[in-house]
């Protein structure tokens, strides 16, 4: 038994044993194996001779916000969130079986507060697996690796299904996935899973921390794949995906009934110095789907779709600075009878959008931002990130920080944002101090729409600090 008593939680998991063999286990991706990017083996820790892998990891956050405009909550409030994991891998050879735990809660949240949960999840369970990994496949070739249970998804760019690092909770699924590498160039993975539904829901058990346990129903039911291409045009990576979610209402849960085809293609080339990098991804969404979860919506046909178009560069400097124009689109709600807010499904926002939690201001539906961004490292231990993006509505009719004007009379420009986060290593892997900073400069939407709040402040403010141990 591995026992790890950070403050306000306690992390238990329990590893078992396999068969002895020659071969080798993908780590787990989540927040305890990795504080750069989930699922990415390079930044994980590595296992030990006997197969076994133990990785432990604490964060401690406080975020304060000010001048928010979304309806319902408070315009400014303050909260302390902890986020504990404590996972295992054991597996030596072609067979492992793994399992995490994971506690986050949040401390001093008031009763109009922002914080749900995607921020609350106390004591739980969202990776218990069993996986099989063979690195020369009899009949198919190369790498297989196969994963049955509970576990996390991160699967392309991350912009409809992934674990988002800045968040205080994951997103978990329960099923099956396959992986295939017939070749170095080739890569094919195949998934059907049930997605957990976080729980408690209510916002009085959030505030208390209370402990459900997440479920999963076949009533919600996400399924498809990924077909990955290297060498394309060069050093680019080809990305061609299908994810089919269908959705409906169960006992004590009510949902909007989503029935989605989303379609994904993306051309990407990585950042390396001296050559111009890019990420070009286009998704288009069919199906149908209500505009809420309320029993009195109407069910829509669906017709949607989001693009992002980035190109960049690296120079040749010791500090490694990069600068990168980026745009933005994600289609929005309009007059019509047809629903065309495009739905990023389980997808990461910091990336791309900027800091969620209490602040939370741009997502991945009705949007229209184009801008740039500055990257660097000035030493080991330091990391710097800056960018600046102008926000449009997609539509002027549809929500945007979920404040809306039916009428279209407050037109479509919501604002500016200037976001930027900064990484201090105290202690290389394992001690890491980081703040995350927005300033939203409000435009005419974000004033002069009847629903939005506190149209008296031109800037919406949020700071963010946190430290974290990685053990």
């Amino acid at each position: 038994m591995f026992i790890v008593r950070p403050p306000f939680a306690l992390a238990v998991l329990i590893a078992a044993t396999t068969s002895a063999a020659v071969g080798a286990q993908s780590l787990p991706a989540s927040p305890a194996s990795s504080v750069e990017k989930p699922g990415k083996e390079e930044t994980a820790p590595k296992k030990d001779e006997t197969g076994l892998l133990v990785t432990a990891s604490s964060r401690l956050r406080y975020e304060t916000v000010d001048g928010r405009p979304r309806p319902g909550y408070a315009t400014s409030e303050d909260v302390v969130l902890l986020r504990t994991g404590i996972a295992a891998e054991y597996g030596p050879g072609p067979f492992a079986i793994g399992a995490e735990l994971i506690d986050s809660r949040g401390y001093d949240i008031g009763k109009t507060s922002q914080i749900g949960r995607d921020e609350v999840n106390a004591l739980e369970v969202p990776q218990a697996y069993v996986k099989l990994r063979l690195d020369d496949t009899p009949g198919l070739g190369g790498r297989l690796a196969v994963q049955a249970g509970r576990f996390l998804l991160n699967l392309g760019s991350g912009r409809l299904v992934a674990t988002d690092e800045y968040r205080n909770t994951v997103n978990g699924f329960t099923g099956i996935q396959v992986e295939l590498d017939p070749d170095r160039n080739h890569a094919v993975t195949l998934f059907y899973v049930l997605p957990q539904e976080r729980l408690p829901d209510a916002a009085e058990a959030i505030r208390r921390n209370a402990v459900r346990i997440d479920r999963e129903t076949f009533d919600d039911v996400l399924f498809g794949g990924l077909l990955r291409r290297k060498a394309v045009l060069g050093a680019a990576q080809l990305e061609l995906g299908f994810y089919r979610l269908v959705e409906r209402d169960s006992p004590g849960r009510t949902t909007a009934d989503r029935h989605l085809n989303t379609f994904d293609a993306r051309l990407a080339r990585e950042s390396v110095a001296r050559v111009v990098d890019y990420d070009l991804e286009g998704v288009f969404q069919a199906g149908r789907a209500s505009d809420s979860t309320m029993a009195t919506a109407t069910n829509a046909r669906v017709a949607a779709g989001f693009a992002h178009a980035a190109i960049g560069y690296t120079f040749p400097h010791r500090f490694k600075p990069r600068v990168s124009l980026f745009y933005d689109y994600a289609s929005g709600d309009r007059p019509g009878g047809r629903l065309t807010r495009f739905d990023t499904l389980f997808g990461s926002r910091r990336d791309d959008l900027g800091p969620s939690g209490t602040y939370a201001g741009v997502a991945r539906e009705n949007l229209s931002a184009p801008g740039v961004r500055f990257e660097a490292k000035p030493g080991k231990r330091v990391e710097l990130l800056a960018d600046y993006r102008g926000l449009w509505l997609a539509s002027r009719y549809d929500r945007f920080y979920n404040v809306v004007d039916r009428t279209g009379r407050s037109g479509s420009f919501a604002g500016q944002q200037l976001s930027g986060r900064l990484r201090l290593w105290l202690i290389p892997d394992h001690l890491r101090l980081e703040s995350n900073a927005a300033l939203l400069f409000k435009g005419r939407f974000l004033r002069e729409a009847p629903q939005a709040l506190a149209r008296d402040h031109d800037l919406t403010r949020l700071i963010e600090t946190n430290v974290q141990v990685t053990f």
